[in-house]
């Protein structure tokens, strides 16, 4: 049985993958900073412990991994899942405080994390990191500067980690998801149709085009590629940023 963590995991991809993995007999250390959605994960008794913690404080970030150390010896896999939105608006218009509290969300949480299981890892020659990146990467939406240059380094933070742990055996990757099926695309998309004054399906469809396969990603095979690279079949796959997006070409 591996032992894993993951964070953001109380809603969305996070929830999925910390289900396919606990449903597949891993036992899962699951934190998310909605206090709602933890107790509905402790009340669904599918993961072995989950805390509320938000990731953007590190101090919040030790305590639970002092719970998780408390209770395991050892961290086989590390999933970094969270991604706040951060604001939207011209870069001369952000405040520095959101771009601090977008940074620490995505990308610094992740060395935090990172940081409290390589040592281990490194010991045990085994274990596995996982970052969960964006197309916005790629695509570079406008208005959108924390969240595209948080992800961007937190895949360079992936390639370097692979570098460093890959002498002791220890892997580490990215998984850009593309247009998931989910109730935050959800809102995207109602934002921009009320905006617009169009129809919601005429949004979805504006967006999709730019999609060579014109059709959404669902969660649970951006959660079944996570699944994929912690697993031996995945034993000499390290230092990657795989894309699970339909193949997503271009953003208006």
């Amino acid at each position: 049985m591996r032992t894993l963590v993951i964070t953001g995991a109380g809603g969305g991809l996070g929830k999925v993958t910390a289900e396919r993995f606990a449903s597949r007999g891993d036992r899962v250390f699951a934190c998310d900073a909605d206090e709602g959605a933890i107790t509905r994960l402790r009340m669904a008794g599918t993961v072995a412990w989950a805390d509320v913690v938000d990731v953007s404080d590190r101090r919040q970030v030790d305590r639970f991994f002092a719970t998780v150390r408390a209770t395991t010896q050892r961290v086989d896999v590390l999933i970094n899942n969270v991604g706040v939105a951060g604001p939207h608006a011209a870069l001369e218009d952000i405040d520095p405080g959101d771009w601090s509290r977008t940074l620490d969300a995505n990308l610094n949480a992740a060395f935090w994390t990172s940081r409290q299981v390589l040592g281990g890892m490194k010991r045990e020659r085994s274990g596995c990191i996982l970052n969960v990146s964006t197309t916005s990467v790629r695509t570079l939406p406008s208005g959108r500067s924390p969240y595209i240059v948080s992800k961007a380094a937190l895949e360079s933070l992936t390639l370097a980690i692979a570098r460093e742990a890959g002498p002791y055996n220890v892997r580490c990757n990215a998984v850009r998801p593309g247009p998931m099926d989910n109730e935050r695309l959800n809102r995207v998309l109602t934002r921009i149709a009320e905006q617009r004054h169009l129809s919601i399906e005429t949004v979805e469809a504006e967006q999709l085009q730019f999609v060579s396969m014109h059709s959404k990603v669902a969660m649970d095979e951006v959660a079944a590629m996570l699944h994929y690279l912690a697993s031996d079949a995945a034993a000499h796959v390290t230092g990657q940023v795989i894309a699970v997006d339909g193949d997503v070409q271009w953003e208006a």
